[in-house]
């Protein structure tokens, strides 16, 4: 009876003393973040200073909610702000060559950033500037523009099955309307695949062009949102046996599908390494052939591990962004039938041999595609969500212009501190593009084109420019005059189309992003973006 006696009081007196220590610290920590802290400065809401509940509760309650939230209060509190406890968060475009230099000044990633992805040893999931350099460089080559030109019979030969499938369908489908995303998906997929890896599962094919290859994709960019907040659940996601998560985890099944296949083909490629048959089992050098043969990655960056998240990440970026472009531009095309108009009379006096093949820098060549090009990447954004830098060798210094006329306001950031700006509140700035959600190729035709261009920054900028940047473009370059050189819209029907092409029951709504999930997501409700397609010839 006495030690119990003693253990109770043992206890509660240990007790009150942990909760004692516990409110302390949490008082503490809550006084450093909102008057210690090096970027107690920066003007925000208190709330988003204290605690990372604040972010949580739009990205996650809400779902991919903060993006918007984070524009709502530069409107309140200026261009320069703090969004939670970490990190900074500009809106002044003019400052976006300072965060994001080309020259060589080192920026970081952070953590929080990099690890939505599931990929740390990827170079997109890398966050330290010197490794990102040397993993990206053995990328470089493989996704220049001139690699992707020697390659543009891949693209087209895809681009060429695809329309094929779209006449197949409106010969057979007896008006039945077409989500044009899963089409377009299949696509870009089939491309990523084909020159990344010299195969693909040819989806263009697949009677629902590969429906559950995308959905599991989109699955897996809402998954990204959650492991920033709660990185465990990916841990415990990988510790389940494959078996388990691939049967009760929604999309892991197309993942691990994906990861596997990749293993495999490494294994496969390595094990012609130092041979004859080294490159000679496909039909072009893979991705694969230029990593384990780079003279910049040392052996500890080859292992089939690092490979296949590098491959991984290319298949997934690869597939949803140009997707999704090309999806948008068919809607506002057929939604604005004088923009299509103009397009086709230039492709048709451009192309008079509809089934030629013309060079990749002859499409660049034609002004009003290439405005189309440009309006399309405006648009459909790229990454949605803000892309933050950490500058670990310097101080960055923004000056607010806009809160006092006579003293402007200058504010240090000490190196350490992750700061971001976003693209979609950019390239939506009624300032730098008036009516700035309009669909408006003419306004890459005017004489403020070039000053346009300068805040065009959907492929990132700096030394973390897009990998993609010159493939996504072929494709869109490829498909949109592949396709629209021969179908019509409604609107637009000539001698030798092969179809027309017709919006069914879809809105503007269903073609403006809704929520960030890093990619743009339309709302809930959406049905896609919706066609039918007759053939001329029924």
């Amino acid at each position: 009876m006495v030690f119990e006696e003693l253990w109770t009081s043992f206890s509660y007196t240990h007790l009150w003393s942990f909760a004692g220590l516990l409110a302390v610290y949490v008082l503490y920590g809550a006084f450093w973040r909102l008057y210690l802290s090096p970027i107690a400065h920066v003007p925000g809401p208190k709330l988003a200073a204290l605690t990372w509940w604040y972010e949580f509760y739009y990205d996650i309650v809400l779902g991919g909610q903060y993006v918007f939230k984070i524009i709502e209060l530069h409107e309140k509190y200026g261009p320069i702000i703090r969004i939670n406890p970490d990190e900074v968060h500009i809106g002044d475009p003019d400052f976006y060559s300072e965060l994001y230099p080309s020259a060589n000044r080192r920026r970081d990633r952070p953590l929080f950033f990099t690890k939505q992805f599931g990929a740390d040893e990827s170079s997109v999931g890398t966050a330290e500037h010197d490794l990102h350099r040397v993993r990206k460089t053995a990328l470089n080559h493989f996704f220049s523009t001139q690699s992707v030109r020697n390659l543009q019979p891949i693209i087209e030969e895809r681009v060429n099955a695809l329309l094929a499938r779209f006449l197949d369908h409106a010969t057979r489908s007896s008006g039945q309307p077409l989500d044009i995303l899963y089409p377009f998906s299949a696509f870009t997929n089939d491309v990523i695949s084909e020159y990344s890896f010299a195969k693909s599962d040819h989806l263009i094919e697949e009677p629902d062009y590969g429906k559950d290859v995308t959905d599991a994709l989109l699955t897996g960019t809402h998954y990204g949102k959650w492991i920033q907040h709660a990185e465990i659940i990916l841990k415990l996601i990988n510790a389940l046996p494959e078996s388990l998560s691939g049967r009760f985890v929604p999309g892991w099944r197309g993942f691990l599908k994906m990861k596997n296949d990749i293993l495999h083909q490494i294994s496969d490629i390595k094990a012609t390494e130092k041979t004859s048959r080294w490159q000679l089992d496909t039909s072009h050098p893979t991705i694969f052939h230029e990593l384990l043969s780079s003279s910049v990655l040392p052996p500890e960056e080859k292992t089939p591990r690092r490979l296949a998240q590098e491959g991984q990440v290319v298949v997934q970026a690869g597939t949803l962004t140009t997707s999704w472009a090309l999806a948008l531009t068919t809607f506002h095309l057929l939604n604005r039938p004088s923009t299509l108009r103009l397009l086709r009379d230039e492709l048709v006096a451009g192309i008079p041999d509809p089934n030629a093949v013309i060079p990749l820098p002859g499409l660049e060549q034609m002004p009003y595609l290439r405005a189309v090009v440009k309006e399309t990447l405006r648009l459909s954004l790229g990454t949605s969500g803000r892309l933050a830098r950490i500058c670990p060798d310097e101080t960055l210094i923004y000056t607010d212009t806009t809160t006092n006329k006579h003293k402007h306001k200058v504010y240090a950031i000490p190196p350490g501190v992750p700061v971001g700006m976003t693209t979609y509140q950019t390239v939506t700035n009624p300032a730098l593009y008036p009516d700035p959600f309009a669909f408006r190729p003419e306004r890459w035709l005017s004489p403020e084109a070039e000053q346009a261009e300068n805040y065009l920054t959907v492929f990132g900028g700096g030394r973390r420019v897009c990998l993609g940047k010159a493939l996504s473009q072929a494709e869109l370059y490829l498909a949109l005059a592949k396709m629209w050189r021969v179908w019509g819209g409604a609107e637009d029907q000539r001698v030798g189309d092969r179809g027309v092409v017709r919006l069914f029951e879809t809105t503007e709504r269903d073609a403006r992003m809704a929520a960030d999930y890093f990619i743009p997501i339309p709302w809930t409700g959406t049905k896609g973006i919706r066609v039918v397609l007759k053939s001329t010839s029924t």
